[in-house]
Formats: structure tokens, sequence, C-alpha cells
């Protein structure tokens, strides 16, 4: 019954994010068309998009951090981000900054929600870097607070492993 609740919610996971990845997919396709049907005969195609530098903040967690949290919330936190960035990281790449920081926005808010109540430690660290991230002034940067707070999660888990 467990894993049948696991497999559920980790396809409401998958589901969710792609739906959020073609709504921001299909905006992005939109705003080009109509970029295009506007645009004068002499305009200049288009460049790839100019990738603003960063410094990053990637968090160091202590191993503690996943106390609590049961091998199913770990398994789920890591495919959770690890389907955000692959979703996320081309609309940054592309220059759609804001969409890639809501999309990752989004998943964090959906990991939340999904850990159980004793995986308090990575809910805590994702609710921190969305905190973080809604200061920041740029979409840019608010893109990479969140990715520094999956960044961080993941290698905590990484190293957990070992």
């Amino acid at each position: 019954m467990v894993l049948l609740f696991v497999f559920v919610g980790l396809g409401a996971v998958v589901f969710v994010l792609g739906i959020v990845g073609w709504a921001v997919y299909r905006g992005t396709q939109r705003a080009r068309s109509t970029t295009t049907a506007v645009a004068p005969a002499t305009a200049t195609p288009t460049r790839a998009a100019v990738l603003p530098s960063v410094t990053r903040r990637v968090p160091h967690h202590p191993l503690s951090i996943l106390d609590g949290c049961s091998p199913d919330d770990v398994s789920a936190l890591v495919e959770s981000i690890d389907q955000a960035i692959s979703l996320g990281a081309p609309l940054y790449n592309s220059g759609n900054f804001a969409g890639c920081y809501h999309l990752y926005e989004g998943a964090a808010v959906h990991i939340e929600r999904k850990l159980s109540s004793t995986c308090a430690g990575p809910t805590r660290a994702l609710e921190t870097g969305r905190t973080r991230a809604a200061s920041l002034e740029g979409a840019a940067e608010q893109a990479w607070a969140m990715r520094d707070a999956f960044d961080g999660l993941t290698d905590v888990v990484e190293r957990a492993a070992r």
C-alpha cells in the first residue's frame, strides 16, 4: 500500500512538472511567434541568450538534515529535483530566466508538500531557498538561488549515500 502511494506521488510530481514545463514552453513559443509576426523585415535574427555571470551560494548541509527522512522521501526528493532541473535549465539557457525561476519555485513547493512530516530538514532547506530567491531582484539571480538550494540538497544526499 505504501509503495502504491509512493508511485502515485512520484507520478504526480512528474505530471505536475511536465504540465508546468509545457505551459512555460508554450508561453515562450507564443512570445516568439508574436515577436516574429510584428518584427520588420529588416530585423536582425535573434542571437543566443546572453547569460549573466553568477556567484553560486550552494549550502553545505550536515548529514543530519536527512534525519527523519525515509528512503522513499529521499528518492522522491532527488527525482523531483532532477526533473525540475531537466526542465528548468533549458529555459534558463535560452534566456527565459523568469520561466526557469517560477518552474524551480513551483517544484520546491510541490516537493515540500510531498515529503513526509518527519522529513523536516529538506523542507526547511527548500523554504529557505525560496525565501532567499524571493528577496533577490532579477529573475536570473532568483533562478540560481533556487538551483543552489536544489544542489545543496542533492549534494547532502550524495554524501549520505557514501
